[in-house]
């Protein structure tokens, strides 16, 4: 029942980022929701859900991609090892602030790794694929967006389960 729940949840999530968020002007469109969930399942959560979160929502948006298969999916894992690995030796608590910095970090490697493995895949095949890669939007908006969205999922499950008191934020 657990696996058919989170698959549900990936499609409807997915479904929204492709069909809702694509269609916004520039600067929202390029929201990723997806990756958004996987960084903070990564951090806040668990580090297993984060990355069945990542292969799933990977697969499901290589539906939707233009590049070649599996890079959506690979880059998306690799970011969530990434976050890990960073979370595990660098930061010490899951507070809003760890939260904000691996989200931004995340999606900057989220957005490289794409970039590098659609570069690689454009060098070894004889593919006409062109290479797009809009710097501002990858580089400083989704960033920006992403990390705003944690802030409110943050705050929303801070809310929901009362689990994360943290004394930074709230004044006692």
């Amino acid at each position: 029942m657990s696996i058919f729940l989170n698959t549900i949840f990936i499609l409807v999530i997915g479904i929204f980022q492709v069909s809702l968020l694509t269609t916004w002007p520039e600067p929202v469109s390029s929201l990723n929701l997806i990756l958004t969930l996987v960084i903070f399942l990564t951090v806040i959560v668990n580090y297993e859900k984060g990355l069945w979160l990542a292969l799933g929502g990977g697969l499901f948006l290589e539906l939707y991609s233009a590049s070649f298969f599996g890079i959506t999916t690979l880059s998306l894992v690799l970011t969530a090892m990434l976050i890990n690995f960073l979370f595990g030796n660098l930061f010490t608590n899951r507070s809003l602030y760890s939260l904000m910095i691996l989200g931004y970090i995340g999606t900057l490697s989220y957005n490289l790794a794409i970039l590098f493995f659609n570069s690689v895949a454009l060098v070894f095949t004889t593919s006409s694929y062109f290479l797009f890669f809009n710097f501002w939007s990858q580089i400083f908006w989704q960033p920006l967006f992403n990390v705003l969205i944690l802030i409110i999922i943050f705050f929303t499950y801070h809310i929901s389960t009362g689990r994360l008191k943290n004394i930074f934020l709230f004044p006692a």
